[in-house]
């Protein structure tokens, strides 16, 4: 069952809010009415939203305790306020909080914005867990894989990147192709861009870290939403006879 934690000093306030959750089937198994209770409460019964008074009792404001309880143990938060005005809201907004209802509202109004947040906060659950699960796969494969968005700026790169090319992986997220990354791919790159089309490229020369010359090969696959350019995945791996050869001549 969905449990709620109410953060609200006004003690009549935060009964009738309470009880209007308990009638619509959710759990309530704390009130606080400071920001040093809520953190305390929060870490005991780990509810699974918060519903936070800005102007609260104690020397933290709510604002300041969502933004604890946050970082602490990642439970949505929906501010509940009198306060509207432009430099309370743009604090709160740092916050990422999951709902924002302008005192008086009625019972309605705070059952639909606790719903919309569990339901947001499940979609991200989601979202982390299928993130998680994708790179580990990434991770593990041994050849390397980069991916640019539709400014042809990489933004992920395993570490398969770093084996193959001897370049450290974090170092090059952020990269510009046509400014900052191998200028041998360049060409390569633009025609599968343009082409909107897999591409192979073969006997790509790249330059290791230690100044070495070496040969790469991969696939350059753009990535489309209905037919707009969105991005590039690109992999990478050695070509074992032109890496022999550089050797040799060594």
């Amino acid at each position: 069952m969905t449990a709620i934690l109410v953060v609200e000093d006004e003690a009549i306030v935060a009964e009738d809010i309470k009880n209007s959750l308990q009638i619509k089937g959710y759990t309530v198994p704390a009130t606080a009415s400071s920001g040093e209770d809520a953190i305390k409460k929060a870490k005991e019964f780990n509810p699974d939203i918060v519903l936070m008074d800005i102007v609260i009792k104690g020397e933290m404001d709510g604002i300041e305790t969502a933004k604890q309880i946050h970082s602490l143990l990642d439970i949505p938060v929906i501010y509940l306020t009198a306060f509207s005005d432009e430099k309370t809201i743009e604090r709160a907004k740092l916050t990422e909080p999951f709902g924002y209802l302008i005192k008086p509202f009625n019972k309605r109004e705070l059952i639909v914005a606790v719903e919309i947040a569990l339901f947001k906060h499940r979609l991200e659950d989601e979202l982390k867990t299928s993130r998680k699960f994708f790179e580990s796969v990434l991770e593990s494969i041994v050849f390397g894989i980069w991916v640019t968005d539709k400014n042809d700026v990489i933004r992920y790169a395993n570490s398969g990147v770093g084996t193959v090319t001897g370049m450290n992986p974090e170092k090059i997220i952020g990269m510009q192709i046509f400014n900052d990354f191998n200028e041998f791919i360049r060409p390569y790159y633009k025609k599968a861009k343009e082409s909107r089309r897999p591409f192979y490229f073969e006997a790509v020369p790249f330059i290791d870290p230690e100044g070495r010359q070496n040969y790469k090969s991969g696939w350059l696959i753009p990535r489309k939403i209905n037919t707009i350019f969105d991005g590039m995945i690109c992999t990478i791996e050695s070509i074992p006879r032109y890496s022999q050869m550089d050797e040799t001549q060594d």
